[in-house]
């Protein structure tokens, strides 16, 4: 049978992963946004859409 102690942490431990995975989630929501958003505005100018996350690139 197992501890209760370990049980606990091992429930912590599953919420503590659960959430990183949410951020992790997020993040890569809030990077497909913004590729879509440059493809968007590369179509909207006429110009081929760059592939490269380079903030400094025009």
């Amino acid at each position: 049978m197992i501890d209760p102690a370990d049980m606990r942490a091992l429930v912590a431990a599953l919420h503590e992963q659960t959430q990183a995975i949410n951020r992790l989630a997020d993040s890569n929501q809030q990077v497909i946004d913004y590729l879509f958003s440059q493809e968007a505005e590369g179509l909207d100018d006429g110009g081929a859409p760059s592939t490269y996350l380079d903030p400094d690139e025009e």
